[in-house]
């Protein structure tokens, strides 16, 4: 193994430039399991899923998902025929990530570059009139960021806007699934808590689609990129990677090196505990994140949840971390950390972090203490 000695100052040197973008794309779903109060299934349309999302990722970005309710969210329109669906859908990390799609609460804005609202008859219901969501969408993009849509997913765009009460996309031509192709006799139509088309134009948008269908009709206007149906998937995702390589001047994504990576993540724990940012914890830990002790010769487990809960925003401590050691050997990494919290403990931290989707997580942390000692 690569052994690999970090010394407090190093670190803070390595990361006192480090810009706040993680090159990382917000996926917005729903957690609708019926079409309004019917009992007609609505789900989240699986293609308009895993096309941008295999896109995004061969481009070198990370995908977070995100639902109103968080959890599980609903999936359908599957064609287990199409090789690109069949991958993912028997890829269990993939899968997993869309049974524990995050809460908006969870969400740090600024460390996301897109925002991308995927469709199916879910879509209609739950995301546009989240006001968290709607905060997330309108900071990505006073930040320079992008908005995406397709299909049905237009639904969730309709109501953002900015600080003073206009439309985010006023002037703009914006597409999603119009009415015209709509069966507007069917009773999941007449569920519908609103009219996509009717709506964007309601808020100053330019609401435009094509009459055929299914020709991958798509709109960039501004950075607002939005797609008529599934067969625009490629397109819409294309355009957002290439408005993110130029308008943005972000190239393709560059990751900080492993150990530069592994520290920040680290000194996330460190410092976002001991300054009350539970934001930054989040940030660190593997959401299954555990953490293991002994105490009175019985072995103590506690989630990384309740962990979290107990850091109030705000609220610092006296407590003083430093990095011993970090170990890498390619997508795992073990690192050592001691804690001083004066006039009472000294603790040792030892922690297991693993690398998915190109980003470090702790997924495992034990430690062991002993009293303070001013010597």
């Amino acid at each position: 193994m690569n052994k690999l000695i970090v010394l407090l100052l190093v670190r803070l040197l390595l990361f006192a430039s480090n810009a706040n973008s993680q090159n990382k794309i917000l996926f917005v779903t729903s957690n609708q399991d019926f079409y309004g109060n019917t009992k007609i299934p609505s789900a989240n349309h699986f293609e308009e899923i895993v096309v941008p999302y295999d896109i995004f990722i061969k481009a070198g970005y990370t995908v977070d998902f995100v639902s109103p309710k968080g959890g599980a969210i609903p999936i359908g329109y599957i064609n287990t025929s199409d090789s690109l669906q069949k991958k993912y859908l028997y890829d269990s990390w993939f899968m997993n990530k869309l049974e524990h799609s995050k809460k908006p609460s969870s969400i740090i804005s600024r460390d996301y570059v897109a925002i991308f609202y995927s469709g199916g008859g879910a879509a209609m219901f739950g995301v546009a009139e989240d006001i968290t969501i709607q905060k997330i969408a309108r900071t990505i993009y006073n930040n320079n960021g992008i908005i995406a849509a397709i299909c049905h997913g237009t639904a969730g765009i309709v109501h953002l806007k900015d600080e003073k009460g206009k439309s985010l996309y006023a002037g703009l031509k914006i597409t999603g699934y119009p009415d015209e192709l709509e069966n507007k006799n069917a009773e999941y139509y007449k569920s519908f808590p609103f009219s996509i088309n009717n709506t964007i134009k309601q808020n100053k948008g330019n609401f435009i689609f094509s009459k055929n269908g299914g020709d991958a009709f798509y709109s960039v206007d501004g950075r607002f990129v939005t797609g008529q149906d599934p067969s625009s998937g490629i397109k819409v995702a294309d355009e957002v990677v290439s408005l993110l390589k130029v308008n943005l001047k972000v190239q393709q994504p560059k990751s900080k090196n492993d150990l530069e990576q592994i520290t920040s993540i680290l000194n996330d724990y460190i410092e976002g505990t001991a300054n009350g940012q539970p934001e930054r914890l989040l940030k660190a830990f593997h959401p299954t994140f555990n953490l293991y002790t002994v105490a009175n010769d019985t072995l103590w487990v506690r989630s990384g949840e309740e962990y979290i809960a107990n850091i109030k925003t705000g609220e610092k401590v006296n407590r003083v971390g430093k990095i011993i050691s970090i170990d890498v050997e390619n997508d795992a990494a073990i690192a050592k950390a001691e804690i001083i919290v004066p006039d009472w403990r000294t603790f040792t931290d030892y922690f297991l972090l693993l690398k998915y989707e190109g980003s470090w997580k702790i997924v495992h942390k034990s430690y062991s203490w002993r009293e303070y000692s001013k010597t």
